[in-house]
């Protein structure tokens, strides 16, 4: 702990005294009930958050208009009495780790979502080009007393249920935000225009939230020190609303971005491309104005740099959300020495951003993750059995590891001369640093958990039968799909992992053919080179590297535009030749788009005639793991390994 001194030293926040400077920050991980409800889920999901001995908890987004304001099925729902005993339960659990909770209230305004509503979104102004949707309310004067009161009556249930603390959302332009915005906020009466206009109404509200639940209840606020977006609020205009507010709350919490748009919403949950700890500059300048706790967020990866941060006085807390859901046991690895251990979080956003798809909260690399309530302890196997894992990609590695904590015999038969399989490919480019931080951690950890492995042997169908293990996952990933164009084995054309891993020369006019995340990623990394980079695919233009969680692919597309990468969609690739790719496009016009090389991105193909031979022989005993099956992402390889792994 003495590494840590800043991040153990306890904290007063108003009259609340927390144990360490670590908070577990907002999200709604959609596991009550559709209603809002607390189930067991939820509790236990709760208790998986207070485990990982931070400070306090942030229950996330829980909107005070469950007509006009949802977001999310799943939320919790503080709208009435009658959910008190739940909400109750959840402080109690909280409670029971030496663990605070508060809880964030909000009101979406403009960005609810039509479809969960049965009134018309609340919203300061009618703008119909930014408008989530086209059925909004424009708030008067009745409207804004009938949201202030239902904050004030949400706030004084929470206090009532025995939560720690409220926190008060006015980021990211929900309705509080967007009166402090003026790209938001373009009203002619007392609430509009100037600054000290804009500000009047979340003033009025925070104020009344302060005069109901007394002046000795933890109040705390979230702000966006930017919105990132052209005509919105910028950090001036946040120093002095951390000023004024600092009079009825306890702690400001300091995040950036909004949810409207692509540039400002990419902020709000920063991707592997983007810096860490993005807000600490904005924080440190706040704490030098007011006179209460700042707590910050935004792409704090380890508990190393937490530690940095306080010590270098940019916050008085630090808070994360993916890197524990990632890594639950960071602290305690923290306080053991044992860093290492802890998984790291590769920042794709596949698992977590299920909530925004109506679905319950995941983790790609942990697949315990929003299922607490099942696996927080796995059982170990009534019979111990001799499993074979073969292949050791990372279904083949998290495959071992669940085999291996259940009490299994495992034995890992890769063919190559390391573990890892294809994640050493996708994780060489320069800015793909965190997975590889996942990849050292999961090799490492497969080596030290004590499974047998047989490096530079390749299974076969007669070695299985011969060997007769209990059971057999394959796990054998796929190939880079290499369709049968002409000219493609020619020597200008390079497949991308060559290309990626620096193997093979590159000319300096490049056509990546193939505009998924693999191909994308590999003409970002060129383009930063210098080079000339053209992506082309059959996809129509707005379509490339669909299939990445949105927010993420704001954050690439974003990063390739500006690396100057060309896009051409919609044309299908006919030839390879000496000048580069011959195309047809989809009106059947066919031209050359020059190349001096050509690079193959063009997919995977799942590599699994291993199990179809074994499991013709051992139908019963015989499972399939990961890009074998089906080639997907690390969250599908991580959890058909451990679904499967969990039941053997």
């Amino acid at each position: 702990m003495e590494n840590y001194k800043h991040v153990f030293q306890p904290l007063n926040i108003g009259k609340m005294t927390i144990k360490n400077r670590m908070q577990y920050t907002p999200l709604v991980a959609c596991v009550s009930t559709a209603d809002g409800e607390v189930n067991q889920e939820m509790i236990d999901w709760i208790g998986y958050q207070a485990r990982t001995g931070v400070g306090y908890i942030t229950i996330g987004d829980t909107q005070i208009d469950l007509e006009r304001a949802r977001c999310f099925y799943g939320e919790l729902n503080v709208t009435h009495d009658k959910y008190m005993t739940g909400l109750s339960l959840l402080t109690e659990e909280a409670h029971r780790y030496g663990c605070k909770l508060s809880i964030e209230l909000s009101h979406a305004g403009r960005g609810a979502v039509a479809s969960m509503n049965t009134k018309p979104a609340f919203a300061p102004s009618y703008l119909p080009e930014k408008n989530c949707q086209p059925d909004i309310k424009v708030m008067d004067r009745k409207d804004m007393d009938w949201v202030r009161n239902r904050w004030v009556e949400c706030a004084v249930r929470c206090k009532k249920a025995g939560f720690d603390m409220v926190m008060i959302h006015s980021a990211h332009n929900n309705l509080l935000g967007q009166f402090l915005s003026p790209v938001s906020n373009v009203r002619t009466d007392e609430y509009g225009g100037s600054f000290e206009n804009r500000m009047k109404y979340p003033l009025e509200v925070i104020k009344a939230i302060r005069d109901a639940v007394g002046p000795d209840y933890p109040l705390e606020i979230r702000m966006s020190a930017n919105e990132m977006t052209p005509g919105g609020l910028e950090f001036e205009e946040t120093l002095i609303y951390a000023q004024e507010v600092q009079k009825y709350v306890n702690c400001i919490d300091v995040s950036r971005g909004n949810v409207f748009n692509e540039t400002g919403v990419m902020w709000l949950c920063p991707s592997y491309l983007q810096p860490h700890m993005i807000n600490v500059e904005f924080s440190k300048k706040i704490k030098e104005v007011v006179n209460i706790p700042v707590s910050v967020v935004g792409n704090i990866y380890t508990i190393e740099e937490a530690e940095q941060i306080l010590a270098e006085g940019k916050a008085d807390i630090v808070g994360m959300c993916r890197s524990f859901m990632a890594g639950p046991n960071m602290i305690e690895n923290a306080v053991r020495g044992q860093e290492y251990k802890t998984r790291p979080c590769i920042r794709c956003m596949d698992g977590c951003g299920a909530i925004y798809h109506g679905m319950p909260l995941r983790c790609s690399v942990n697949p315990k993750i929003g299922r607490e309530h099942r696996y927080r302890n796995i059982p170990k196997a009534e019979v111990k059995k001799n499993v074979y894992v073969i292949g050791s990609g990372p279904a083949g590695m998290q495959a071992a590891l669940t085999l291996i904590e259940r009490g299994h015999n495992v034995t890992i038969i890769e063919k190559g001369n390391k573990l890892g399989g294809l994640l050493h490919d996708a994780s060489v480019l320069p800015f793909k640093q965190e997975l590889r931080n996942y990849k050292n951690w999961i090799v490492r950890q497969t080596e030290e958990c004590g499974a047998n492995i047989r490096l530079n042997t390749e299974a076969t169908k007669e070695m299985i039968l011969k060997e007769k293990p209990d059971a057999v996952i394959v796990a054998t990933g796929a190939t880079f799909f290499k369709p049968n164009i002409q000219g493609i084995n020619n020597d200008n054309v390079k497949d991308v992992c060559d290309v990626d891993n620096g193997t093979v020369e590159v000319g300096q006019k490049v056509a990546v053919c193939g505009g998924g995340l693999t191909g994308v990623e590999s003409a970002l990394a060129l383009a930063k080179q210098g080079k000339d980079v053209t992506v082309v695919d059959m996809i129509p233009d707005g379509d490339f590297c669909s299939s990445m969680f949105y927010i993420i692919r704001y954050s690439l597309l974003d990063e390739v535009k500006k690396a100057g990468v060309k896009f051409v969609g919609n044309s299908k690739i006919k030839e390879f030749n000496d000048k580069g790719v011959v195309i047809e496009d989809k009106e059947g016009n066919i031209s050359t788009l020059e190349a001096d090389t050509s690079v193959i991105a063009l997919g995977l193909k799942a590599d699994n005639s291993l199990y179809k031979e074994i499991a013709a022989e051992m139908p019963l005993d015989t499972f399939i793991a990961g890009d074998c099956d089906t080639p997907k992402n690390i969250m599908n390889a991580t959890f058909s390994a451990f679904n499967i792994a969990v039941e053997i």
